[in-house]
C-alpha cells in the first residue's frame, strides 16, 4: 500500500508538470503568435473592405465579419470537443470555422461578377442604341444606370455619379474596372476610353467590344463544359473519405472509434485528410484553364 501511495504520489505530480509545461506553452505560443494573427486580421479586414465596400457596395464594417468568424471559430471548436472528447478534435472544426465566412465572402463576390458578365453584352447594346439615338456616352452610360438589370445598373450607377460629382469619366471608369475586377469590364472602358482620344464611330466601337465580349465569354463556357468532369472529381474526391468513414462506421463502429482514440489512428486520420486536400489542389490546379 505504502508503495502504492508513493506511485500515486509520483503520477500526480508528473500531472501537475505535464500541466505546468503545456500553459507555459500555450502562454508562449500565444505571445509569440499575437502580432502574426494581428496581421492576418489586418489583412483580412482590409480584403473584407474592399469585397464589401467596393465590390458589393455593401455598408458592412469588416470588423463585424473578424467578430462571426471568431464566434463561428469558437462554436464549431466546441463542437469538435464535444464529439470527439479530446483537444485535438478542436483543430479541424476550428480550421473550417475560420475558413467558412471568408468563404461565404469570396462566394458573394462571385456570384455578383458572374451576375455582371451575364448582363455586360446587354448593357454594351444599350449603350450602342443610346448613342445612335443621339445621346452622347455619358448619357448612354446614365441610361443604363436608369435601365439596366441589377447589378449592372447599381455599377453604372456608381460610375455616373462619381462624374457627377467632379471626377473625370475616365477616372470613373478606371475606377469602375478596378472596383469590379473583370477582364470583360476592362476591355469595354479602356476601348471607350481610346475611343474617347481617338474619336470614330462609337456605336460601331461598341457593337465590335459586344462581340468580342460574347465571343471570349462563348469560349468561357466551352471550357467550363470540358472541365465539368474534373470539378466534379475534385468535389467527390473531397467528399468520398467522409462517405466511406460513415459507411465504415456502420459496419464496423468499434475500429472507426478507434481511429479517433488511438494515437495511430489519429495519425492515418490526419495523413488522409492531408492527402485528401492535397489531390483536391491538384486537380484543381490541373483543370484551371485561363483564356
Amino acid at each position: 500500500m505504502i508503495l502504492a501511495a508513493a506511485q500515486a504520489s509520483q503520477f500526480d505530480r508528473f500531472q501537475v508538470f505535464v500541466s505546468i509545461v503545456m500553459f507555459v506553452l500555450s502562454v508562449a505560443a500565444a505571445y509569440i503568435g499575437w502580432a502574426p494573427l494581428r496581421e492576418i486580421v489586418r489583412r483580412r479586414e482590409r480584403e473584407y473592405d474592399l469585397i464589401f465596400r467596393r465590390a458589393l457596395l455593401l455598408d458592412v464594417p469588416p470588423r463585424m465579419v473578424t467578430v462571426i468568424t471568431g464566434m463561428v471559430i469558437l462554436v464549431l471548436g466546441f463542437m469538435g470537443f464535444v464529439i470527439t472528447r479530446a483537444v485535438w478534435g478542436v483543430l479541424p472544426l476550428g480550421l473550417l470555422g475560420a475558413m467558412l465566412p471568408h468563404a461565404m465572402v469570396r462566394y458573394l463576390r462571385s456570384r455578383r461578377l458572374k451576375k455582371l458578365e451575364e448582363q455586360l453584352v446587354g448593357g454594351v447594346q444599350t449603350l450602342a442604341s443610346g448613342v445612335r439615338a443621339g445621346l452622347n456616352l455619358v448619357q448612354s452610360l446614365a441610361l443604363v444606370a436608369r435601365d439596366g438589370p441589377n447589378p449592372l445598373r447599381q455599377e453604372f450607377r456608381h460610375l455616373t455619379r462619381e462624374y457627377e460629382y467632379g471626377i473625370s469619366l475616365e477616372e470613373a471608369m478606371r475606377n469602375a474596372a478596378d472596383r469590379i475586377g473583370s477582364a470583360d469590364f476592362r476591355l469595354l472602358f479602356a476601348a471607350l476610353q481610346t475611343h474617347r482620344e481617338r474619336g470614330g464611330d462609337l456605336g460601331e466601337t461598341l457593337d465590335r467590344i459586344a462581340e468580342s465580349i460574347r465571343e471570349i465569354q462563348r469560349l468561357e463556357g466551352r471550357v467550363q463544359t470540358l472541365t465539368a468532369q474534373g470539378r466534379a472529381t475534385a468535389r467527390w474526391l473531397a467528399v468520398m473519405p467522409v462517405v466511406i468513414l460513415a459507411i465504415m462506421y456502420v459496419i464496423d463502429a468499434g475500429g472507426v472509434k478507434m481511429l479517433f482514440t488511438e494515437p495511430v489512428g489519429n495519425v492515418l486520420l490526419g495523413s488522409m485528410a492531408l492527402l485528401t486536400f492535397l489531390g483536391f489542389l491538384w486537380i484543381r490546379k490541373v483543370i484551371a484553364i485561363d483564356i
